[in-house]
């Protein structure tokens, strides 16, 4: 049973054998207890509100004095202002997380139109702030290390152009708004972040958050800092609703006060997701096999530009499959072009037209190769507007390149008929994949509450009509994950915050995408070729499916032939640990120890173990595996391959780059 009792009339406390909540009387939270080593998270009382209910003008709902009660080892908080709201906490005697429920009832003649709760805030853990580590899910994953610090400081941002486009990048920090005294970052979910949970955590001790929505209602995932002078972290969720008089809502939360680090946070929000949130779609079996996809942006840019006309497909094949790559990526396919003549998905004219692209595809076909096209689900060129009815449309406007788009409204049926009769017409030409541009990378907007479930109707239709083919999605996500194949993370341009080991290890059954460059290319940052053999050392030890382009001058391996060989050398061990990699569980570092800054990867399948090393420095090293028990059969493979046996769990790594380690617990 739980433990609550009423102290002195003051305090409202709450807890269990691992955690103590202290609400005071007009419920503000006072403290939250760690009862391992009784230490008080909140350590700095600079805005402890913890609930806002705000109109669509940006007012505060007035929600009166609260009133509390407890029932049934469950605590009440209740308001009677000018909405009625309830508060229901509940918890297991030794289980580290508590669930909080909200249920709003509009009960004003204003709508409602934001609902921030739980407003959690003053955190720090241990005796300084500096140590401590969040986990973010923007994207694939972040890590921000003393982020108290991290936020306050202004991040260093390059300009890159390439062809009309001007990008810019932060090569460190991480980019904050100004808010009322605060250095703040609130993203949405899905997109760009691709779960709605985040872990703050300093080793011992760890707070997480997560909201358990079975709606999909659209989220935005905040998080604050008044930084250094005054520190200590804020959390809270947003949910974007639409509560006219008399209509209620009820969402559910998790907070959870637990020891060690992010591992417990995704254990636990995997477990409910999964349960809630069945994946529907299996990888499509030729992709479990496959090293990778050429990608090709070169048979028409937005600027008219034309490298490569639709004869030259199976001849680009084929210099693909020389380095053992049988699927190839082709955008620029479509009329006027890549970031042009959206949504006019027919094959270009002036590239060959359709009937040569169908026979081109089909060739490659034959051949036992896979084409994936793209299309962009999310913009309308405002050129060709009128190819679209004009509901679909929103009021936002993109630029991108020289050109400006509209944002469509996703849960439109207008536009998800538009977006079937288009692949349709891919599949009758044959091609293996359909990659969904921008679908969770670009940000969800905001006044579209229906966002996420238009684009989870969208998704339901497509692989109900085309189960067989590949999908693969511009950012991740949790929720659209399940629908399809492969997720692109594309971690060069947040590298330096980038930790795709958080979405990677809380779905293992999702696959990732990543971007990998050669030394030396122009298309992106001097500072992407300088990482070059860091973004292929993480894309190995992570199992992620490399995404190479082929960009002649921009964007090629074909121009550095080091960078070539050592390509070639990632593409034949990833093949040789492929059964791990795509079908084993990824289990992240959890019971390995490494020396030398040597990076190494935990994979689980049937029994056996192996691990991906990432030996970036060539030194001598070595790895323990704590969680098995000798004697081992152990076989290294690098440049070439040692087996033996072992009565050790300590084992030396090879010296090369990149190795593999096949382990068995002898019975």
């Amino acid at each position: 049973m739980s433990v609550s009792y009423l102290v002195e009339d003051e305090y409202m406390l709450l807890g269990n054998s691992i955690f103590e909540f202290a609400f005071e009387r007009d419920g503000r939270l006072r403290w939250i207890i760690n009862k391992s080593n009784g230490e008080n998270y909140i350590k700095n009382h600079y805005n402890r509100w913890l609930l806002k209910v705000l109109d669509s003008d940006n007012r505060e709902f007035s929600l009166g004095e609260p009133s509390f009660y407890f029932k049934d080892s469950k605590f009440h908080i209740i308001y009677k202002g000018q909405l009625y709201v309830e508060i229901i906490i509940e918890f297991s005697y030794e289980d580290p997380e508590s669930l909080w429920t909200l249920k709003i009832e509009n009960t004003s003649s204003r709508e409602i139109s934001d609902i921030i709760f739980p407003h959690i805030s003053g955190i720090y853990l241990g005796d300084t702030w500096r140590d401590n580590i969040l986990v973010y899910p923007y994207i694939a994953g972040e890590k921000i290390e003393n982020p108290v610090d991290t936020y306050a400081r202004k991040p260093s941002k390059i300009l890159w152009d390439w062809q009309d486009y001007r990008y810019t990048y932060m090569i460190d920090g991480v980019g904050t708004a100004r808010e009322n005294d605060l250095y703040v970052r609130e993203l949405p979910y899905t997109g760009p972040l691709s779960m709605a949970w985040l872990d703050y955590y300093n080793g011992d001790l760890g707070f997480y958050l997560a909201s358990y929505d079975e709606e999909k209602t659209l989220t935005y995932l905040r998080v604050e800092t008044p930084g250094p002078e005054y520190p200590g972290m804020g959390f809270s969720f947003r949910k974007r609703v639409r509560l006219s008089n008399g209509e209620r809502k009820t969402f559910t939360y998790g907070i959870g006060v637990h020891r060690g680090d992010w591992h417990w946070g995704a254990d636990r929000y995997r477990e409910w997701f999964n349960k809630t949130f069945p994946k529907v779609k299996d990888i499509t079996e030729w992709l479990l096999e496959s090293d990778g996809l050429i990608a090709h942006y070169d048979f028409r840019y937005q600027n008219g530009k034309s490298i490569h006309n639709f004869r030259d497909i199976p001849v680009l094949f084929d210099k693909a499959r020389e380095d053992g790559i049988d699927h190839l990526f082709i955008s620029g396919w479509n009329k006027n072009g890549f970031d042009n003549g959206y949504p006019l998905y027919i094959p270009d004219e002036n590239l060959g037209g359709e009937n040569l692209f169908r026979r081109k595809i089909q060739e490659v076909n034959k051949k036992g190769g896979h084409i994936t096209t793209y299309i962009n689900v999310r913009i309308v060129n405002k050129s060709f507007a009128d190819t679209v009815p004009e509901d679909v449309l929103t009021n936002h406007i993109e630029r991108y390149g020289s050109i400006d788009f509209y944002v469509v409204d996703p849960s439109k049926e207008e536009w998800h008929r538009l977006i079937l009769e288009t692949i349709d017409r891919l599949a009758g030409y044959g091609v293996s994949g359909i990659y969904l541009d921008e679908l969770s990378m670009a940000p969800a907007i905001g006044d579209i509450p229906d966002w996420i479930r238009g684009y989870t109707k969208l998704l339901e239709k497509l692989v109900e009509r085309h189960r067989d083919k590949a999908f693969i999605i511009e950012g991740c996500s949790d929720i659209y994950g399940r629908y399809v194949d492969l997720q692109l993370v594309s971690t060069f341009f947040y590298w330096y915050t980038s930790y795709p080991e958080l979405f990677r290890y809380t779905f293992p059954e999702y696959m990732l995408v990543d971007m990998i460059y050669p030394d030396y290319q122009t298309m992106r940052p001097s500072f992407v070729s300088i990482i070059s053999k860091d973004l292929i050392g993480r894309t190995f030890i992570l199992g992620m499916y490399p995404w190479i382009y082929d960009l002649k001058l921009d964007n090629s391996f074909d121009h550095s032939e080091d960078l070539k060989d050592y390509l070639r050398y990632f593409l034949r061990l990833r093949r040789i640990g492929m059964n791990f990699f795509t079908r084993g569980r990824f289990l992240d570092d959890l019971g390995l120890e490494t020396n030398n800054d040597i990076k190494a990867k935990l994979y689980e399948g049937d029994g056996y173990y192996m691990v991906a090393v990432w030996n970036k420095n060539r030194a001598r090293g070595e790895i323990r595996i704590k969680s098995l028990r000798p004697p081992l059969k152990v076989r290294t493979i690098s440049l070439d391959s040692t087996s033996y046996r072992t009565e050790s769990n300590v084992i030396s790594v090879p010296r090369e780059p990149l190795s593999l380690v096949f382990i068995e617990e002898e019975k």
